[in-house]
């Protein structure tokens, strides 16, 4: 009997054959951002997506490593991350959506992204076909993604100067507008450890905290937020 990845993987032959005969397909999907490293606001949408309170990224010269501790990886995420334009938001449902088309930026940077989930692991090539790999239980109930700076066409020095701008972009407003992550922390070769915290001092005073070297606190941004559930979309809230 085949296992999930061998299942999904079966079921993505024909895409990735398509594919390969079309390459104009990836460059659309890899072209879908103008800004540079967008992918990084994708990763942090999809970890709120899971329930996700901390979220963490490392660079490297070669890699960038994401992870969070929100809810693993099930089937309908291996088949969502492997498919063009498929989200796995539900008919009805009130999420953004995790693993939309805009997860295919990674690929102007990697070729080959490693996942590993409490729940599954595996590495993507050729942007759809899924293949196990050996899981990690030392990450526990994290789990990471692994890009690792392999496309032909972006130089890995590129790529690496490209992520790190947009690591060091992210703003203290970033984590103002979502409900679950509450820190993003973030380091590189050539950086201290860097972290956004927010704080929720009442209902409607919100405290964001910009720290470097894990414990000095550079900034300190004070907001009023109001927000109120969507209609019909009870999760989803509009917030000034």
């Amino acid at each position: 009997m085949m296992n999930v990845i061998d299942e999904v993987r079966h079921s993505r032959e024909n895409l990735a054959q398509v594919l390969k005969e079309h390459p104009g397909i990836r460059k659309i999907v890899e072209d879908l951002y103008p800004d540079k490293a967008h992918f990084i606001y994708e990763l942090l949408q999809n970890a709120e997506d899971t329930g996700a309170t901390e979220a963490y990224f490392a660079l490297s010269k070669t890699n960038l490593i994401f992870e969070h501790n929100g809810r693993p990886f099930d089937r309908q995420d291996i088949k969502a991350i492997t498919d063009i334009g498929e989200g796995t938001k539900p008919s009805g449902s009130d999420k953004i959506g995790r693993f939309g088309i805009g997860f295919k930026a990674v690929f102007a940077y990697s070729e080959t992204p490693y996942v590993w989930s409490p729940t599954f692991s595996f590495k993507i090539t050729d942007l759809v076909l899924p293949s196990a790999l050996d899981p990690k239980p030392d990450l526990g109930n994290r789990t990471r993604f692994e890009f690792p700076f392999n496309n032909p066409k972006k130089s890995v020095d590129s790529a690496y100067i490209e992520v790190k701008a947009g690591l060091r972009e992210l703003s203290e407003t970033t984590l103002l507008f979502l409900s679950n992550l509450r820190s993003i922390r973030w380091h590189s070769d050539e950086t201290e450890p860097c972290e956004v915290r927010r704080v929720q001092h009442s209902e409607h005073h919100v405290e964001v905290l910009r720290k470097i070297g894990g414990w000095q606190t550079t900034g300190s941004f004070h907001f009023l937020k109001f927000d109120q559930p969507v209609d019909g979309l009870e999760k989803q809230r509009v917030a000034v």
